[in-house]
């Protein structure tokens, strides 16, 4: 087979919806801000405590987007068994490049443990305190030594999620470098090159209204939550 007639054998596709693209930069944008702002010193704190609630957002947005949303954003379209991902991994470690459309079967556990980890994150930071200068706004509702160990579990849990992000940027690399595919190019712009066998899994209904609604429910709902919020002692998340 000529290269041109390999190249006539692809298609590029649309495989990320715009929305799922929007979370996904989003929430890399609210971890680092995070990250920073809990480096940076109280007269952040403020900042660190809104960047935390717009992450529950935009979790609980790709919650309900992995029900609704277009056919690769679905839960059900990348979680699979052990078996495919056993499959999956031995294909890698003869570097053979199988074959996803969306998420991998490993990627999509990946991303799910992922997604685990950064909920962890932001739901224990909302009850935290150091009992001097900072307190989650739920501090109130629980006691000190609930509090506590959530704040022990909110720190231990920065260090898995850390190390997971390490191993997210290492697998793009060698993505990248060993099988020649890129995963950060899809992300950006939603397009995909497949193979012609496989351009029926392109997506045609981004479903932007629907996502724009669940944005409205999404926002009213963190709203409601700030301010059913018992009185904090600081603004630190």
């Amino acid at each position: 087979m000529t290269a041109n007639d390999s190249s006539q054998d692809s298609q590029r596709i649309l495989v990320w919806d715009l929305p799922l693209r929007l979370f996904h930069w989003l929430l890399v944008v609210c971890v680092t801000g995070s990250w920073l702002t809990a480096e940076s010193g109280v007269e952040w704190a403020e900042t660190h405590f809104i960047l935390g609630y717009i992450t529950l957002g935009l979790l609980s947005f790709r919650l309900l987007w992995g029900f609704v949303g277009p056919k690769h954003a679905r839960f059900g379209s990348f979680l699979t068994g052990p078996r495919a991902v056993g499959k999956y991994l031995l294909a890698l470690g003869q570097k053979q490049r199988a074959v996803s459309v969306g998420h991998s079967p490993l990627g999509g556990w990946a991303s799910i443990i992922l997604l685990l980890c950064i909920t962890v994150q932001a739901c224990t930071g909302l009850f935290i305190s150091d009992d001097i200068l900072y307190a989650g706004p739920y501090n109130p509702l629980v006691s000190a030594d609930t509090a506590a160990t959530l704040a022990w579990l909110h720190h231990l849990n920065f260090d898995v999620l850390c190390v997971l992000l390490v191993f997210h940027i290492a697998a793009i690399a060698c993505y990248r470098l060993l099988l020649k595919e890129s995963l950060l190019t899809p992300m950006l712009t939603g397009f995909k090159t497949v193979e012609q066998q496989y351009s029926a899994n392109a997506v045609h209904d981004q479903r932007r209204l629907v996502a724009l609604i669940l944005g409205f429910i999404v926002a009213a709902l963190v709203t409601l939550l700030v301010y059913l919020a018992p009185e904090p002692s600081s603004l630190y998340f």
